[in-house]
């Protein structure tokens, strides 16, 4: 008798495992079920967007919001009229998705792609009125290094 109180046991604790089983599952369904009815109903799901973007010492370049200003590496040279020199950023981002961003902005705010280096690194250089600009994109192991290098152009020289 004693062997047939065991298996009576071990079949009510199947009993209860599958019935557990089948609630959670059930339950799981009817959670999904109520979040699809819900976004055909019209709820609309919050878009994620990134940071926009921004100007900083040079207001005609953009500059991706995921890339973060290293101060120690860049300057810049200003007048009232004029400003020149470099400015430094880093961020996890990958190089070619910069490469794009420069390109597709940079001629929104009146710059002209004249030539580009690609590879090892990305050159890109743009010209806009009596100014040169070149960005530099490197792709390290950790992070994405993006120098941004505005200069005057040089008057050219007759003979």
């Amino acid at each position: 008798m004693k062997m047939d109180g065991g298996v009576a046991s071990k079949s009510r604790l199947l009993v209860v495992m599958l019935s557990i089983l089948l609630l959670v599952g059930s339950g799981c369904a009817a959670w999904k079920n109520s979040r699809d009815t819900s976004e055909e109903t019209g709820e609309k799901k919050s878009e994620v967007k990134g940071p926009a973007p921004v100007y900083y010492d040079f207001v005609d370049i953009l500059i991706p919001a995921e890339l973060s200003l290293v101060k120690k590496s860049s300057f810049v040279y200003s007048t009232p009229s004029f400003s020149a020199g470099v400015l430094v950023f880093e961020g996890y981002v990958q190089g070619e998705s910069l490469v794009n961003f420069f390109t597709t902005n940079m001629p929104k705010d009146g710059w002209t792609l004249k030539s580009s280096f690609r590879y090892r690194r990305v050159i890109l250089s743009f010209e806009k009125n009596e100014r040169s600009c070149l960005v530099t994109v490197t792709e390290f192991p950790l992070k994405t290094r993006v120098e941004i290098w505005v200069a005057p152009q040089m008057a050219a020289s007759m003979p």
